[in-house]
């Protein structure tokens, strides 16, 4: 059958052919969707809470907004790639890659314990559960083609915008895993820890305001555990009970007792790709090298902070070269 009988009604071709996919985004980005002038982020989930976020979260909400529209306020994000346009200026990722990159950043700054800067809930009982890329995939609007609502699956996308935070020196990552019985583990989601400097290299939220931002949630944490102790004595006192049997066990018989618990892998996981991991290296040096001109210059602006941030550390790959 010939295809032209299959021709939209715009009369849109392929070569010869009629042009079969012109679908509902016909006109956007690489029609996906993506308004490069709107951004996407009605995909974004936000979580449902008994209060409205804290102001600090809600600045860096809309950092990471502007960073969109901006994207030359996160260089280490945005020139990943480390070139340079005609005039000079970084050349910036596309906007479809931008807007990602935002979508999943936002899932993990609402999923952040601030106290301990991971991404996941701490418990009233001492615990911590770490949120899975699953679980932020959804809040990001990034879920896998037919995806189980009851075990997400992240999209390509997902990764691809989360490996480039990684690279950017957003977050560290680090796996953790439980042994069971039988001797065999069962991995856990993994533990990613939020860099501190780079939210504040957003341009929303200073380092003080930060810092007392993460003492408030330490504090209040600390006030719910204790609230928890008092409500719930006996299991406090039989889990301290537990570690003492042990001590006198190992002390009077020589048998250590080993109680069952979660063992973190390595510290940091390196990139397969040895260029990309020491492009997060780099990424992760400038934004440390950013705090130190920030308290050094307390009076500059964010722009004269990057500016001088620029002189130390030039484009990824003129610093790479000059190494």
């Amino acid at each position: 059958m010939d295809s032209a009988q299959h021709a939209p009604a715009c009369g849109l071709m392929w070569g010869r052919s009629a042009y079969k996919h012109p679908g509902k985004w016909l006109g956007t980005g690489n029609r996906c969707g993506h308004d490069p002038a709107k951004g996407e982020f009605e995909r974004y989930q936000a979580p449902e809470t008994k209060r409205e976020l804290p102001k600090v979260m809600q600045k860096l909400l809309d950092a990471i907004s502007d960073y969109y529209h901006s994207p030359e306020i996160l260089p280490t994000l945005s020139n990943l790639n480390g070139k340079a346009n005609a005039d000079g200026d970084p050349r910036s990722n596309r906007s479809e890659g931008r807007a990602a990159e935002c979508l999943v950043l936002s899932a993990i700054v609402t999923h952040t314990d601030f106290a301990s800067l991971r991404v996941g809930t701490p418990t009233r009982d001492g615990g911590f559960i770490p949120r899975s890329c699953g679980e932020l995939a959804k809040v990001a609007g990034l879920l896998a083609p037919n995806s189980d609502p009851e075990r997400p699956e992240p999209s390509q996308r997902f990764w691809r915008a989360f490996r480039r935070l990684k690279l950017a020196g957003a977050f560290t990552v680090h796996r953790q895993y439980e042994t069971r019985p039988d001797g065999s583990k069962r991995a856990r989601p993994a533990i990613k820890a939020v860099s501190f400097h780079f939210l504040v290299a957003l341009g929303k939220v200073g380092y003080d305001a930060l810092k007392k931002f993460r003492t408030w949630c330490s504090n209040r944490l600390k006030k719910q555990r204790a609230k928890h102790r008092e409500q719930f004595p006996e299991q406090n006192d039989a889990q301290q009970a537990r570690h003492k049997l042990a001590t006198k066990q190992a002390g009077d018989t020589g048998i250590t007792a080993h109680f069952t618990k979660q063992r973190r892998g390595p510290r940091d996981i390196p990139d397969v790709d040895v260029e990309k991991e020491r492009q997060r290296q780099y990424s992760r040096e400038v934004n440390d090298y950013f705090a130190q001109v920030v308290a050094n210059n307390p009076g500059a602006s964010t722009a004269e902070v990057r500016a001088l941030v620029r002189i130390k550390y030039p484009p990824y790959e003129v610093w790479r070269d000059s190494q």
